[in-house]
């Protein structure tokens, strides 16, 4: 078990010089946004310059320029209105909705939290965070739609097919039923136009792990990594210019909770 798992290292580099991710290709991730997000049917994959599945920025010459004077950002508290039911029989098994909606709101705290710090973390991050809306700061909206959360019969059977099979297959095919998974979408508003200025989309499964970590002992550890993960990643996309590649974090986890 072990030289099996030793030579999955040996497919990492191949699997990072791809311009799609596990996520995208192995994993066959795919989110649906919501009405929420005024262009969802818009939006499409763009790997040259986002991790994210689902995006869609303004042409709006107007939009664009009034966007470039604004230095500040506010993030308003998460929402779940949209939250989707849980579909797999490990999560229906183990929670009840009254459990997961118990659950949600923490995540809901979490993930603001997390976006805030994204932006204060980084000292050179185009926007500052302010605490009220302005009219002198955009607007991120964030909303969540979907989470599965992690279950001990999940994660015995993932255990199990691990067993038998390499773990790239094990975490991302044969057990893609027993994964954790959570999706987001959000919008980032220009205070002047009051139009979008960036809308996303994104879901991520719990991660091909190479060994085992505390955080799948935990109903929210697969969401809150991946909340951590998107925070950084909408932090640099915001931040950086329209030609630089943000590039999505690794579908295998070595080291982390």
């Amino acid at each position: 078990m072990i030289l099996i798992r030793a030579s999955i290292f040996l497919i990492i580099p191949w699997m990072m010089i791809s311009c799609r991710t596990a996520k995208s290709v192995v994993a066959a991730v795919n989110v649906k946004p919501t009405n929420f997000l005024p262009h969802a049917s818009e939006l499409k994959e763009n790997r040259k310059r986002s991790p994210f599945i689902g995006n869609w920025w303004s042409t709006d010459k107007k939009v664009l320029k009034a966007a470039e004077q604004v230095k500040s950002i506010y993030i308003a508290p998460v929402v779940s209105d949209e939250l989707r039911p849980m579909l797999q029989k490990f999560t229906q098994m183990e929670f009840s909705n009254k459990r997961r909606e118990t659950k949600i709101k923490g995540l809901l705290t979490y993930t603001h939290d997390k976006f805030v710090s994204a932006f204060k973390s980084n000292k050179k991050s185009r926007f500052a965070v302010v605490d009220e809306p302005s009219k002198e700061a955009m607007t991120l909206k964030l909303s969540i739609i979907e989470w599965e959360p992690n279950t001990y019969s999940g994660l015995v059977v993932r255990e199990a097919v691990d067993l038998v099979t390499l773990p790239m297959v094990g975490g991302s095919l044969l057990g893609k039923p027993s994964r954790g998974t959570i999706a987001i979408q959000g919008i980032l508003t220009e205070p002047k136009t009051g139009k979008s200025f960036f809308e996303f989309a994104d879901k991520e499964e719990a991660k091909t792990l190479f060994f085992f970590f505390p955080q799948e002992l935990f109903p929210t550890g697969q969401a809150k990594f991946a909340i951590r993960e998107w925070a950084k990643q909408f932090e640099k996309i915001v931040s950086s210019p329209p030609d630089t590649q943000i590039r999505d974090s690794s579908p295998f986890q070595i080291i982390g909770f």
